[in-house]
């Protein structure tokens, strides 16, 4: 039924990727889908910005959460399962969408467990996920 399972993930925050890993594989178990693991680094709005970073900003921030991916993967999946991961840039919410377009998916897991947000509904990128995206998707509480 689930082929292909987009997780957005915050490559920091420890608490959502404990929550959303397990539900995940259960697809994965049942269907034989492969994860496409998504994390979005925010766009700063103005290229302005940007000139007063580091030359060579966006490529270290690319290898590092290479590296972080690399590390996520070997705790929470394991080896027999697909995996592809994608750092994208720009509005999250859009990226995601964007990217579950791109692969073809059937279904987006999200992660809404974070503590600052437990007197919202959702956070703003996941409920802007929920409304406008055109597939399934799954909202992961604790």
């Amino acid at each position: 039924m689930f082929k292909d399972i987009v997780i957005p993930i915050d490559l920091n925050d420890k608490q959502s990727l404990e929550a959303v890993f397990p539900p995940a594989l259960n697809f994965v178990n049942a269907f034989g889908s492969k994860l496409h693991l998504v994390h979005i680094m925010p766009d700063f709005g103005m290229k302005m910005v940007e000139e007063y970073l580091p030359r060579h900003w966006m490529s270290d921030q690319k290898q590092k959460y290479n590296k972080l991916f690399d590390n996520i993967i070997k705790k929470y999946v394991p080896e027999n399962v697909e995996v592809v991961s994608h750092i994208g840039r720009g509005a999250i919410y859009d990226q995601v969408i964007n990217y579950s377009e791109k692969a073809n998916a059937d279904l987006i897991i999200i992660s809404a467990v974070r503590p600052q947000l437990k007197d919202y509904m959702l956070g703003p990128n996941a409920s802007k996920i929920v409304r406008h995206s055109s597939i399934s998707v799954m909202v992961i509480r604790e």
